[in-house]
C-alpha cells in the first residue's frame, strides 16, 4: 500500500465493527478462550488508532503511522478469522441490537 494515500478510513471502520462482533460472540462463547479476547481488544484498539490517526494530512507522520497500525490489525484480524465461523458474530449483534 502506498503509504502517501489517504488511509481508508470507511474500511477500517468497518473492519473494527466486525473486531466488535466477533469480541461479543467469544464473550458469548463456553468455554471462552481469553487469548482470542485479548487479540481481539488489541485489534480493535490498533483499528481506533489507525481511525485517529488516519486523520491526518496524506504523507504526515501520524498518517503513515495509521497505515501501519491499520495493516498490523488488518493482518491479526485475519488469523483470527481464518478459523470463526461468521454465524456467532452475527448472532451476537444481533442480540446487542434488541437490547438497545
Amino acid at each position: 500500500m502506498a503509504h502517501d494515500q489517504q488511509l481508508p478510513l470507511a474500511i477500517i471502520r468497518d473492519l473494527l465493527g466486525i473486531t466488535r462482533a466477533l469480541y461479543r460472540a467469544e464473550l458469548a462463547a463456553a468455554p471462552r478462550d481469553s487469548r482470542k479476547l485479548e487479540a481481539l481488544m488489541q485489534i480493535g484498539q490498533e483499528l481506533r488508532l489507525a481511525l485517529d490517526m488516519g486523520k491526518n494530512a496524506p504523507g504526515s507522520m501520524g498518517a503513515v503511522a495509521a497505515w501501519s497500525w491499520a495493516e498490523q490489525a488488518t493482518f491479526k484480524l485475519g488469523e483470527i478469522v481464518s478459523d470463526m465461523p461468521v454465524a456467532p458474530a452475527v448472532r451476537a449483534s444481533v442480540t446487542r441490537m434488541k437490547r438497545r
